[in-house]
C-alpha cells in the first residue's frame, strides 16, 4: 500500500497577562475545549480497476509484496488538511485572539484496488486477489478511523489551545499566527506519523509469506 500525505498549517499558544500580572483578554476556565475540535475522515470506497496487467502491477508496487510476485495492489492517497476559524477582539489596546473551529480532515483523495487484468472476472484467481485486496482496504480504514479519535484527543488535550475561554493576547492577529503555527504541527504530526507507521506494519503482516502460500494452494491458473 502506498501513501501520501499532504499538510496545510495552523495556530495555537498560551496567553500572555498585563504589567500587573493580570491577563488582559478575558478567561473561562470553564470553557469546553472540545466544542471547536472537528477531526474527520470519510469513508471512501475504493474504485477497483482492472486497467493494469501483471508487470504494470509489480512496477507499480515497487516489484514485490515482500512475500513473492505481486498479484494485486491496494493503493490509498492519504492526506492530511487543516482549517481554523479564528476570531478576535479588544481588549485595552491589545488583540484577543482565539479559534473559533479547528479542523482537521484526514478524508483520502483516492482509494484503489488493482487486479490483474489477466485474471478474469469471476475466475479463481480474480476472486482471491480481490478478498485479499480487500482486507488491505478493511485494515486501512479500521486505523483511520482510530486515527481520527487519537487526533482529536490530542488537540482536546492540548491545554494552551487558545479556544474563547484561553485567548491568546498579542500586537496583531498576524503576528499570533506566525507563532501559533509550529505549536499545532507539533501536536498533530506525530499523532498523524505514528498512524502511517501502525498502519505499515499491518499491510505488511497482511503479506506475510505463509499467507500467499495458502492463498496460491486454493487457485491453479497463477501466472
Amino acid at each position: 500500500m502506498r501513501s501520501a500525505a499532504a499538510a496545510a498549517l495552523l495556530l495555537l499558544a498560551a496567553c500572555q497577562g498585563d504589567p500587573r500580572g493580570e491577563p488582559v483578554c478575558p478567561h473561562d476556565p470553564g470553557f469546553d475545549r472540545s466544542r471547536v475540535i472537528r477531526v474527520r475522515a470519510d469513508a471512501r470506497p475504493a474504485v477497483l480497476r482492472r486497467d493494469l496487467d501483471l508487470a504494470a502491477i509489480a512496477r507499480e508496487s515497487a516489484g514485490s509484496s515482500g512475500a513473492g510476485r505481486a498479484q494485486g495492489l491496494t493503493e490509498v492517497d492519504n492526506q492530511l488538511a487543516f482549517h481554523t476559524l479564528v476570531n478576535m477582539e479588544t481588549a485595552r489596546g491589545r488583540a484577543c485572539v482565539w479559534f473559533d473551529e479547528v479542523r482537521v480532515d484526514l478524508t483520502p483523495a483516492s482509494v484503489q484496488i488493482f487486479v490483474p487484468r489477466e485474471y478474469p472476472e469471476g475466475s479463481c484467481e480474480y476472486e482471491a486477489v480481490l478478498a485479499h485486496e480487500r482486507e488491505h482496504e478493511r485494515v486501512h480504514r479500521e486505523r483511520l478511523e482510530a486515527a481520527v479519535k487519537e487526533i482529536e484527543l490530542a488537540l482536546t488535550g492540548a491545554r494552551w489551545l487558545p479556544a474563547k475561554g484561553n485567548p491568546l493576547e498579542t500586537e496583531d492577529r498576524a503576528s499570533a499566527e506566525a507563532a501559533l503555527n509550529a505549536k499545532i504541527r507539533k501536536v498533530v504530526t506525530p499523532v498523524y506519523e505514528k498512524y502511517k507507521a501502525d498502519l505499515g506494519s499491518a499491510q505488511a503482516d497482511l503479506d506475510r509469506p505463509e499467507l500467499y502460500q495458502w492463498v496460491s494452494k486454493r487457485c491453479p491458473g497463477w501466472k
